[in-house]
């Protein structure tokens, strides 16, 4: 009688009482250019790897030479590609925000992410190339201004380069020619926003004072501002703006200064410097508007309307205006001339 059959059959059935072989963790995939790393855990758990393979030192160069390599800060370590871009790139990688930067002059882009290992914390540290002081400094004035009274962020100013300010979960600062914008994240699926408000404060100020450290050029405002009047600034209330002075349309560049008067109201006076009084005269017509009464005696021409006194004095135009936002304590109609009387006879 064959037995190899039975034998088979024996074999077979043994073999299928085994254990499977243990499968092997399939390798982490390489981060693409750009993008921000791992998948989120289940809410509550810390994520597998945090932190994903470093960039190599080639990465860090031109703007991005300033962002730290390897451990920024204890427990905080260089995660993923970093992203470097020029200003017409910008475009693609910020969504309808590209052309503010564009206005003043941006150069060069450059991000990359920090993680902390064992959490799902992130900061994302982008570092602008804005082609000069003017540049810098007008970006980061506009951002401190935008949508706020600009001193009400006094008691979150940190002291790096030519200045900055810490709100909840973003620190931005100047120096020279470089704007600096950091932003924590909780990329778990129920963040606790008091809990990353306070993680703010530990990381963020200590991973500025990194970058700071490595950016050269001033650290005062540029020569220009002061075209501004001194007297009633507020904190942070000098801005310049690239284009929309006070919020009116294709005006040019000019500066806006934020005052308060002896009595607590509010009041903006924004300054245009042009080549020509041609020029300076062109400026001064986006000004007009319903109710427009002429003033005499105030530079060479003047007016006021429902919204501004306004005023030009050789290739100089000065505004005045209520405050941002509308809900400040406001200097009255009537006082705006006298302010903008004062202010044009200042004038050189």
């Amino acid at each position: 009688m064959n037995r190899t059959p039975l034998v088979l059959i024996v074999m077979m059935a043994a073999a299928c009482r085994r254990d499977p072989p243990a499968r092997r963790a399939a390798p982490p995939s390489a981060p693409s250019a750009g993008a921000s790393p791992t998948a989120r855990a289940p809410s509550g758990a810390p994520p597998a790897a945090s932190v994903d393979p470093p960039a190599g030192p080639e990465a860090f160069r031109e703007t991005s030479r300033f962002l730290p390599q390897g451990v920024a800060v204890p427990g905080w370590t260089q995660s993923g590609a970093v992203r470097l871009a020029s200003a017409s790139e910008l475009f693609q990688i910020m969504d309808g925000a590209a052309e503010k930067y564009v206005g003043y002059g941006v150069r060069q882009f450059a991000r990359t992410e920090y993680r902390k290992t064992g959490s799902q914390l992130v900061v994302s540290a982008e570092v602008y190339d804005m082609g000069s002081v003017l540049g810098a400094f007008g970006q980061y004035s506009m951002l401190l201004s935008d949508s706020r009274d600009p001193a009400s962020m006094q008691a979150n100013a940190v002291a790096q380069g030519g200045g900055g300010f810490l709100g909840t979960s973003q620190l931005v600062f100047w120096r020279g020619q470089y704007l600096v914008q950091l932003n924590l994240a909780d990329e778990s699926e129920e963040p606790d926003e008091s809990a990353l408000a306070g993680s703010a404060r530990d990381v963020l100020p200590a991973l500025a004072a990194r970058v700071a450290a490595a950016i050269p050029g001033e650290t005062t405002a540029p020569t220009e501002a002061r075209i501004l009047p001194t007297e009633g600034l507020v904190w942070g209330g000098a801005t310049y703006l690239a284009n929309n002075v006070l919020a009116v349309d294709q005006t040019g560049p000019g500066w806006v200064g934020h005052y308060a008067a002896a009595g607590g109201q509010r009041y903006r006076v924004a300054v245009l410097s042009r080549g020509s009084a041609e020029a300076a005269r062109a400026a001064l017509q986006r000004f007009r508007g319903a109710g427009l009464t002429a003033v005499s005696g105030v530079g060479d021409e003047a007016f006021t309307t429902a919204t501004f006194a306004a005023a030009r004095k050789g290739s100089t135009v000065v505004v005045v205006a209520g405050p941002a936002p509308a809900e400040l304590p406001t200097l009255p109609a009537g006082d705006r001339s006298g302010r903008l009387r004062a202010v044009v006879a200042a004038l050189p």
